[in-house]
């Protein structure tokens, strides 16, 4: 990846819906090069997918939580289950398998506490194979998510 490629992912983690002309414009190239690096970025597998940011507040979700959760871990078929129970839930914006103390961290929403505490007991502390979950409540976002290029 060279200088210009960098410059290419930095214009379109800032802004996805920039067209070819425009993205051209920003890194010094042809509108044909810059598509052609991007196809190549795609087919490297360095750019995944375009996805679109939403406002989860704008949306109803009051609450943003991030979950631990401690699962049976003796058991690969339970933790196995987990992985398939949590992609189901759309409250559950990430879910990460982490080491140490603590197996997976979910980024969760919900509408408001209640409803969000009704999720954690009926949702995640159902699911078998589920040991603990501790609960950390966003109070406010510093700092959003960024890509270090």
């Amino acid at each position: 990846m060279d200088a210009f490629d960098k410059s290419i992912l930095l214009h379109l983690a800032k802004d996805g819906r920039l067209n070819w002309t425009e993205l051209a414009e920003r890194v010094n190239l042809s509108a044909s090069a810059v598509q052609r690096r991007v196809q190549a970025l795609q087919t490297k597998g360095t750019i995944k997918h375009f996805t679109l940011a939403l406002d989860a507040k704008q949306l109803g979700h009051e609450v943003r939580a991030y979950v631990e959760v401690k699962v049976e871990r003796s058991n690969v078929e339970l933790a196995k289950s987990f992985r398939e129970s949590i992609r189901k839930l759309p409250q559950v914006q990430s879910c990460h398998k982490l080491s140490g103390a603590v197996d997976f961290i979910l980024d969760v929403v919900a509408t408001d506490l209640e409803s969000y505490g009704r999720f954690l007991e009926q949702e995640i502390l159902s699911i078998p194979g589920v040991l603990d979950a501790r609960s950390s409540i966003i109070l406010e976002e510093v700092k959003g998510f960024e890509i270090m290029i």
